[in-house]
């Protein structure tokens, strides 16, 4: 390819930039992308690659500095208020340096802060524009991808025109994007509400559900990066070991700083273990669209680590030379083999070592997220690991409760993973949606570690949708509650779909459930045991009540 050639295929790029995207945003990545190379016709031809790369750059850095008095969100500059340019903009405009420098050999060794930050002179006496890639002052919270398999007779411009409507008429989103294929279609949007947008595209497909289903929290997202909540164990007396990197928020917690017990993930076509913590989101979003269709879903089960795995991970985490707090939902070989595994793992320990290692039980299976939550809290606060247990003790014997919000699907799924775990007898509806729980309330009466999994599949509440089933939860939520009582922790693990968590933590504010003036509440999405055991939508609160 010619130098002239190529340019032509920048210039083409550029102008495919309108069509590709309706209704561009002046002032992002998309319109200075689109310029920089369009503007490349009025300067060519280029002798040689550098020069045009060159060209490239400048026209690059041009367009940037025109953005923060071009991007307007609802009559405000958002960028310009912020003192930044577009991130995405801005991330173009390195690659067209980067292609350029390299052109010329002076490409030079990437700084790792170069991708959180930078800086931009607009000209050489002027002050530099900060530039941060996750500022966040649009109005739409969920970064949300569908794919459509589009019926016969259905065209992709269709489907682009009922969503530009929406977006446009009715205000569901904006930073539309659409890419089509033979049969099927992708989009990208930002929105409030992603059942919106899913529901606007569904009559457009030919399967009952969608082929694809995206929801990412860009708010969460911002607050990863740049949030001010960090976990600092520098001060803490022991170290933590459990279901850490399976349970907890990964925005909230460095795990890094926490230690993960290893399971593993079975699926049937390979056999093949798969260590559960090492999964990425992305991974896990795909994995579990997959278990949404019949032709494409798998049998998970899982699998437990062997006692020498586990010792290893043990004598790792006590390496920090601090007491080490495990925690396990059981140590009774009948239920765990996890827990049955790290007590033999423990008893192969030196006996110096064995000194350093202390097992909390609690008996609730995976809800694990109190009870580390408050052990870290502990930690932070230079508190001691016997004081922790006591805390965590107080949670799991008095406080604990929970809602498990699943499909009836989902709940087949379990009776035949565990049928032990279900009353003799019990059955399902097809179609429905069941909540299991615990009265939300505390507890005088302290229940025996061995039955507490036993009440786990107590049925509280059945509906015929999801949103019904969770209003019947909120009413028990507010009926179980003495009037002493206020919820002091909020958890919300989700499946595939965080918005659906964030919801209900708001319906539970708007029906004024009662809870502590510091109450905690968090939402995160579940990894990939849930496509072991769960389904796409649903989700699990957990609770730990106060009395006041």
């Amino acid at each position: 390819m010619s130098v002239d050639e190529f340019t032509s295929c920048l210039i083409k790029a550029g102008v495919a930039m309108d069509v590709a995207v309706p209704n561009p945003v002046q002032g992002t990545l998309l319109s200075v992308s689109r310029d920089a190379l369009v503007g490349l016709e009025k300067q060519r031809p280029f002798a040689t690659l550098d020069v045009l790369l060159k060209a490239m750059h400048k026209s690059c850095q041009i367009e940037l500095a025109k953005t923060p008095d071009q991007l307007i969100v609802d009559g405000v500059k958002v960028l310009e208020k912020a003192g930044v340019v577009d991130s995405g903009a801005q991330g173009f405009a390195y690659l067209a340096e980067g292609m350029y420098l390299a052109s010329i050999g002076e490409l030079p060794n990437v700084e790792p802060r170069l991708f959180h930050t930078a800086t931009l002179a607009t000209s050489d006496d002027s002050p530099p524009i900060s530039v941060d890639h996750t500022v966040c002052d649009s109005k739409y919270r969920y970064c949300t991808e569908a794919v459509v398999m589009l019926k016969e007779g259905v065209t992709p411009n269709v489907v682009f025109d009922s969503v530009q409507k929406a977006a446009s008429q009715e205000g569901i989103g904006d930073s539309s994007v659409f890419v089509k294929g033979f049969d099927m279609v992708k989009i990208h949007m930002h929105t409030n509400d992603p059942d919106q947008l899913f529901d606007i595209l569904q009559p457009f497909n030919r399967d009952p559900i969608l082929k694809k289903e995206k929801v990412e929290d860009m708010l969460d997202m911002r607050e990863s990066m740049h949030g001010d909540e960090t976990l600092d164990l520098a001060d803490a007396k022991f170290t933590i070991m459990g279901l850490c990197s399976y349970v907890l928020p990964k925005i909230t917690y460095d795990l890094d700083e926490l230690h993960t017990l290893p399971i593993f993930a079975v699926p049937s076509t390979t056999q093949e273990p798969i260590d559960m913590r090492f999964v990425s989101d992305e991974d896990v979003c795909v994995l579990l669209n997959q278990q949404r269709h019949k032709d494409t879903a798998i049998r998970y089960t899982t699998a437990a680590p062997n006692p020498m795995q586990l010792k290893i991970e043990i004598l790792a985490a006590l390496t920090k030379g601090k007491p080490l707090l495990v925690f396990l939902f059981s140590a009774d070989k009948r239920i765990s083999a996890t827990g049955r595994n790290t007590m033999v793992a423990i008893d192969m320990l030196e006996d110096e070592q064995k000194k350093l290692v202390k097992v909390f039980v609690h008996g609730w299976t995976f809800y694990e997220q109190p009870f580390l939550t408050e052990a870290i809290k502990f930690a932070e606060g230079g508190k001691s690991i016997d004081e922790a247990i006591e805390a965590c003790k107080e949670i799991g014997d008095h406080c604990f409760s929970f809602s498990n919000f699943v499909t009836s699907s989902s709940v087949r799924k379990l009776m035949a993973w565990r049928p032990g775990m279900f009353p003799e007898g019990f059955t399902v509806e097809d179609n429905s949606f069941i909540a299991f729980g615990l009265p939300v309330t505390t507890r005088d009466v302290v229940m025996p570690l061995a039955e507490r999994v036993g009440k786990l599949m107590t049925v509280q509440n059945k509906a015929m949708s999801m949103v019904d089933l969770q209003h019947a939860e909120i009413a028990r939520v507010k009926d179980n509650l003495k009037p002493d009582e206020k919820l002091s922790k909020v958890i919300v693990q989700t499946i595939g779909r965080i918005d659906i968590g964030h919801k209900f933590l708001q319906k539970m504010k708007d029906a004024n459930v009662p809870m502590m003036d510091d109450v905690e509440l968090s939402v995160c999405n579940a990894g990939i045991f849930a496509a072991v055991v769960s389904a796409w939508g649903e989700m699990a609160a957990v609770y730990v009540v106060k009395k006041v």
